[in-house]
């Protein structure tokens, strides 16, 4: 049988807030080099970007959240004819490098049109060229740093609005397999940096990968498992039921995280005294 092949024409989606201006480099860069993006901005006030750019930016002048601005980055894209959008978060480092890897790796190995995602995590521990970097089924992903299916969002009408910052990746996911669309992992993209732009520690394990610790503020961690709780239950109710345990897994995961980074902080505190 033959394969039915999905398409790349891909636009590069990225949300801001209160960019940083190495943020605003980066899109600049994205503009001058005459790559396909769109940002939608949710800084409060007035519109702040240069000419040339605003006609690739969303904006309504105040923040809506992740949920709105993703769904609505999605459809635009949609809209505009684009098969997939590469979504960053607008501390996510990248560079062109990054962008024709990811394109390489994708025309070398032709996802077909079940796949929904392809989040490519970069890891550390060396890199390879596209042709050897084999992709892995996964049962999660973030946003930041995936290659999304528009066909698959649009058939799930988007990333959820319900939610204003926290689960909304999860959830996405979540629809995504609900619906039979499969999720794949890919590593060793270069010049993909998640970690030096985030405030908190980095540590790194004993397997050599680096961790984020962030001492989160009690109404996010509140917001993140409650969120948690309600995709455990539905995993429960509608299935694939593996979904409820790595939610309700996640809650104390979270939980754990946190007081491993208020640990962390304390002894740095105290160390450097």
């Amino acid at each position: 049988m033959e394969k039915i092949v999905a398409p790349l024409k891909m636009v590069v989606g990225i949300v801001t807030y209160h960019p940083s201006p190495q943020t605003c480099e980066r899109i600049q860069g994205l503009f001058d080099r005459g790559i396909a993006f769109l940002v939608y901005d949710n800084t409060p006030g007035d519109n702040f970007w240069p000419a040339a750019i605003q006609p690739h930016v969303l904006r309504r002048g105040f923040n809506e959240g992740l949920g709105v601005a993703l769904k609505k980055l999605g459809n635009c894209a949609y809209d505009q004819k684009y098969s997939h959008m590469l979504y960053f978060d607008q501390d996510v480092i990248f560079n062109s490098r990054s962008l024709d890897w990811i394109t390489h790796w994708y025309e070398f190995h032709i996802p077909d049109k079940s796949v929904g995602l392809i989040w490519f995590n970069y890891q550390d521990q060396g890199s390879c060229s596209p042709e050897e970097s084999k992709p892995y089924k996964i049962k999660l992903a973030i946003s930041a740093g995936s290659l999304i299916n528009l066909n698959a969002l649009k058939s799930l009408e988007g990333h959820t609005d319900r939610w204003f910052l926290e689960g909304i990746d999860y959830d996405f996911c979540f629809r995504l397999v609900q619906q039979g669309y499969h999720l794949l992992g890919v590593n060793h993209c270069p010049d993909i940096d998640y970690l030096s732009n985030q405030p908190g520690i980095i540590h790194r394990d004993k397997f050599g990968k680096s961790h984020l610790l962030i001492i989160q503020p009690m109404m996010r961690l509140w917001n993140f498992w409650s969120a948690l709780l309600n995709l455990s239950s539905r995993a429960l109710l509608q299935g694939p039921r593996e979904y409820a345990f790595i939610f309700f897994r996640n809650i104390f995961t979270y939980a754990y995280d946190q007081v491993k980074a208020i640990v962390w902080t304390f002894w740095i505190k105290v160390w450097k005294r």
